[in-house]
């Protein structure tokens, strides 16, 4: 019995009983998960992961092989879960190896009564493996496709409504693969080149990414990255490529004043610096205290010194950081985070319908908080990881309306490749993950008339 499987129950168990993010759990549990072996850090990572991608469609198969269904206590179902992830999608482990192990679990997790219930369902789903009755899809398409895809049902309704049943599969297609780890070269230190010369020993593949010019894909690392010597130069941060893409759409200049309004742990921070030759100055504003003190600590790293961090609650009137407004701004809103689902798939069972509608009118609240500390002339960035209209064009279109002040500037992405095929009509960045392979963002760059 490793200690990997039980780690990886915990961690589970921990997101289900609680509204934390899977980000926040791993970060608790990187302690206990950090001293272990590379292989069993490696399991834990694919266990958390994996049973968070598939879990209704493991939960589907659990109710066909018990007459318990819903009775089932929830660890025991995070028990079966995790054996069947492994039977169904890791296929080095041996079918009895997942068993046992499972079974144990039971034991180790105070299940020990349930310990018969797990070691004979999971031999049944063994056995009985060809008789598993799927929705039919000729009968109800979308419930066949949450079921086999592992979606919510009300998010397969609305994406096949908006964008129709073949689309649909081809999007929760692409979330369902394991996302490579991407990288972004702290260009004030050394080149995309120099870094992925450097670090081609640390993974088995390395390559560069197809639109963002500073970003580098890798897979199947041999040590932690916090271990490797380009991470603690400063050499990298880790961002997906199409996080690395909005912050060219806000194209800062070197000297000028920029405020990242939801700062977060600083990463779109530290690209808005470097594309502004650590030059002029970024304040970063962000709810939680220990998000800005883990920044500065970052800033630190790669070598940053023009950033100033407040702590801000934007619920209310943001106060006046200095004697002049704003040249840029970036306001990368909380949201849904339904366009990210294929590295955070606890969203899949964390966000609710009426969550989207409450996140527009918070995203709408917070631009109009914003608008009045930039400059005439200046730039406001308005982006979400998501791909739902009420948090896309609505909340631009109601900006738009209180704020007759601004227009939608059709911004070019410098330096990005192929940027056409990012940036549509209307003047939107929108990546979407089956077409481009990545995340799915949405941006929109505001101009304010005038001149400042």
């Amino acid at each position: 019995m490793s200690q990997a499987r039980l780690l990886a129950a915990k961690i589970l168990n921990r997101i289900q009983e609680s509204r934390q993010t899977l980000d926040q759990v791993m970060d608790q549990a990187a302690p206990e998960i950090n001293p272990l072996p590379r292989a069993d850090r490696s399991l834990v990572q694919a266990l958390v992961f994996g049973v968070l991608r598939w879990q209704s469609r493991l939960d589907w198969i659990i109710d066909q092989f018990s007459a318990k269904n819903k009775k089932i206590d929830p660890l025991v179902r995070v028990i079966l879960r995790l054996g069947l992830f492994q039977l169904q999608y890791l296929h080095r482990i041996p079918s009895s190896a997942a068993v046992h192990t499972s079974v144990e679990l039971a034991k180790l997790c105070d299940r020990r009564w349930a310990a018969g219930f797990v070691n004979a369902l999971l031999r049944r789903a063994i056995r009985q493996s060809g008789d598993l009755q799927w929705p039919d899809a000729s009968r109800d398409p979308a419930a066949h496709l949450a079921v086999i895809q592992a979606f919510p049902l009300w998010l397969i309704s609305r994406w096949r409504t908006r964008w129709g049943p073949e689309t649909t599969a081809r999007i929760c297609e692409a979330i369902n693969t394991v996302p490579p780890i991407t990288l972004r070269t702290n260009t004030l230190r050394v080149s995309r080149q120099t870094l992925r010369a450097a670090i081609s020993s640390e993974a088995e593949e390395v390559q560069e990414t197809r639109f963002s010019p500073d970003g580098l894909c890798l897979s199947r690392l041999h040590s932690s990255l916090p271990q490797w010597r380009s991470f603690q130069e400063g050499w990298f941060q880790v961002q997906s490529e199409a996080a690395q893409l909005v912050s060219r759409l806000l194209s800062p200049r070197p000297c000028e004043c920029v405020w990242d309004v939801c700062a977060g742990l600083g990463t779109k921070t530290a690209h808005l610096a470097q594309l502004m030759n650590n030059q002029g100055q970024i304040i970063a504003t962000d709810l939680y205290a220990d998000k800005l003190d883990r920044l500065n600590s970052e800033m630190n790293r790669l070598g940053i010194n023009i950033v100033q961090t407040v702590r801000c609650d934007l619920t209310r009137p943001a106060p006046v950081f200095g004697p002049r407004p704003f040249d840029r701004i970036l306001v990368d809103a909380p949201c849904s985070g339904l366009g990210v689902l294929q590295k955070n798939p606890d969203g899949k069972w964390r966000v609710k319908p009426e969550d989207i509608q409450a996140n527009s009118q918070r995203q709408l609240a917070l631009l109009d908080q914003c608008a009045g500390h930039l400059k005439r002339g200046g730039m406001l960035v308005y982006a979400v990881c998501s791909l739902e209209p009420e948090e896309n064009q609505a909340v631009v279109a109601g900006f738009l309306k209180n704020h007759p002040e601004f227009s939608i500037h059709h911004a070019r992405l410098e330096g990005v490749a192929e940027s056409d095929r990012l940036l549509t009509a209307q003047g939107f960045f929108i990546t979407i993950p089956h077409q481009h392979q990545m995340d799915g963002f949405f941006a929109a760059a505001l101009v304010k008339k005038g001149t400042g």
